[in-house]
């Protein structure tokens, strides 16, 4: 790019001079045949000298500005990652708060138990159990079968415990069973687990009048369970003339796909009937 720009203004200065010494022949017509031929010779060398020059320059323009555009590119994306993680945060922060809000607000409405919360730590993937580990023990006053609630119902019992940790069994397991009844006609049965997010209601004769959608509680027999906490609600009822008990399914009140904050009921609990 310097070699071009010396060149033209060597150029510039020969012509020049050029000029001047034809000027100062007069204005005969051999001296504008050369005054014509050096302006012409000068409009073509500005244009193959300015022509690379002008592409090249062009071209830096358009690298710098994709650079440019690049950066910015980056930049914005960067910024979008950010916020998108701060909304995130805010969004588990808000959940948390919920949640929180909630077993506050169960602990104040249910001022009979003892109630002592826990947090969830791990959960069992494979098919054999359907269980969780909480991050209290029996230093905490967690015992064996003791009964495990969220503000949405029942959770489960506890089958293991160890002096900072404790393993709980989900009632939708299929070796959970809890004597309950259906809270407006007081039908009494056992609810257990299917292994999936569903609960049956075992031991209803066919005959019974059952509704979809009726609330099922803990019944407080057997002791295990205090009397009146929601398991879940009726959600099909289907009968069979060859069988002496109708085949009753229930939704858990508890999705026990996002349980993280528990309560474990303690000793010093409402007596059941």
């Amino acid at each position: 790019m310097r070699n071009h720009k010396g060149a033209r203004n060597l150029f510039l200065l020969v012509a020049a001079a050029l000029i001047i010494l034809l000027l100062s022949f007069g204005q005969n017509s051999s001296s504008s045949l050369g005054l014509n031929i050096i302006r012409e010779g000068f409009f073509f060398f500005e244009r193959i000298v300015r022509s690379p020059v002008g592409f090249v320059h062009g071209l830096w323009l358009d690298y710098i500005y994709l650079v440019d555009a690049r950066q910015e590119n980056q930049d914005l994306k960067k910024l979008v990652d950010e916020m998108r993680v701060k909304c995130m945060i805010l969004e588990e922060l808000r959940e948390e708060n919920w949640q929180l809000k909630a077993m506050m607000d169960y602990r104040s409405e249910h001022q009979e138990f003892v109630l002592y919360p826990a947090k969830l730590l791990a959960q069992d993937i494979t098919m054999v159990f359907k269980s969780v580990i909480i991050d209290r023990g029996s230093r905490h006053g967690f015992y064996l079968d003791m009964p495990i609630v969220n503000p949405d119902g029942v959770v489960g019992r506890v089958i293991a415990v160890s002096p900072r940790t404790a393993e709980v069994l989900l009632v939708t397991d299929p070796n959970s069973a809890i004597p309950a009844h259906i809270e407006d006609s007081r039908i009494k049965g056992i609810v257990k687990g299917r292994g999936i997010n569903t609960l049956s209601l075992e031991y209803v004769r066919r005959a019974e009048e059952v509704h979809i959608g009726s609330a099922v509680v803990t019944s407080g027999l057997l002791g295990m369970f205090p009397k009146g906490l929601i398991l879940g609600y009726v959600q099909e009822v289907t009968t069979d003339e060859n069988k002496m008990f109708a085949q009753i399914l229930i939704s858990p009140s508890a999705n026990m796909e996002k349980i993280e904050i528990v309560f474990g009921l303690g000793p010093h609990v409402e007596a059941a009937d």
